[in-house]
Order: structure tokens, then sequence, then C-alpha cells
């Protein structure tokens, strides 16, 4: 293993206790509680499908199935964790020619 994806695999654990400690404050109550099954989910998917951001990958693994109340906060917990995703290649507004 390289570093980025100990990383990867720190940054998901600590997804992991992080959306506990949500639990445990009464919030996230419809986002399933993080299991070994759920680490290797997003992890798989992150090294199969490297072209999608990490974000996308949570979305469909460890913060899935958020409610509509829960969701205004699953961003912010993944952010809590890994900071802002931004990626520049992906914004069509800083190519050289848009007409």
């Amino acid at each position: 293993m390289d570093r980025t994806e100990n990383d990867l695999i720190t940054r998901t654990v600590q997804l992991g206790n992080v959306i506990r400690r949500h639990r445990s404050e009464g919030n996230l109550q419809s986002v399933a509680p993080p299991t070994i099954y759920g680490y290797q989910a997003f992890l798989r998917l992150a090294k199969a499908l490297p072209q999608l951001q990490l974000q996308q990958i949570a979305l469909s693994t460890l913060l899935g199935n958020a409610s509509v109340e829960d969701r205004k906060m699953v961003i912010s917990v993944f952010t809590e964790v890994f900071g802002l995703q931004a990626d520049v290649d992906d914004d069509p507004t800083l190519g050289g020619n848009l007409f």
C-alpha cells in the first residue's frame, strides 16, 4: 500500500467515527451506523472509479439513505473529515474557449 491509500483508509475510518459521534448526539439518525462492509464498499468504489469524487462515493455508501433533514448535515460531516474537495479540472468556465 502506498501513502495515499493509507491516508484514504485513515480518513474513511475517521468519517465513520464522525458519523457515530453525530448519531450519539441525536443527529443523522437516518444514516446507518458505519460497518466494516460500509468501509469496504467506500474503499472499493474509490479504487475502482477514481473519476468519481470522494463526496459522491460517500453519499452512495457510508452517508447514503439520509433523510431530507439529515442531508443538510451530511455535507458538513464529509467536509469535517475530507475538507473541501473542489476539482478545478471539472470547472467548464476555466477552459480556454467558451464559445
